[in-house]
């Protein structure tokens, strides 16, 4: 996933040939990793049963992918954790793919935490 650091946030993008929306990126990761995932938008991700959902944003674990609400129920956000309150996603904000360092500790992020998944 870092190899992707700076592409440019591109929505409804899911390869590095045409950039990365958060879904895209997430959906190319995990094939790269040789996880046969299909693409799901954020909002898909929330009804996801194929891998185990973790509630508690204390038991998140590198890897696991992070599901988020935005302003409102309506949108959402998914990236992958990367370990010391870490994530790289594909942000719309920053217009790129990039690593945030607030996951755990900022006022945003733990406000909009839905769930994870745990892929590995």
């Amino acid at each position: 996933a870092e190899k992707y650091l700076g592409y440019p946030y591109v929505w409804g993008g899911s390869s590095p040939e045409t950039s990365f929306d958060c879904s895209g990126f997430v959906y190319w990761c995990l094939n790269q990793a040789g996880v046969k995932q299909s693409y799901l938008t954020s909002i898909a991700w929330r009804s996801c049963t194929k891998y185990k959902k973790i509630t508690d944003m204390d038991d998140i674990k590198r890897g696991d992918i992070l599901v988020f609400s935005d302003t409102s129920m309506a949108t959402g956000h998914v990236g992958i954790y990367l370990g010391s309150g870490k994530m790289i996603d594909a942000s719309s904000g920053a217009g790129k793919v990039r690593i945030t360092s607030t996951v755990l500790s900022g006022s945003y992020w733990p406000s909009h935490f839905l769930m994870a998944f745990r892929v590995f």
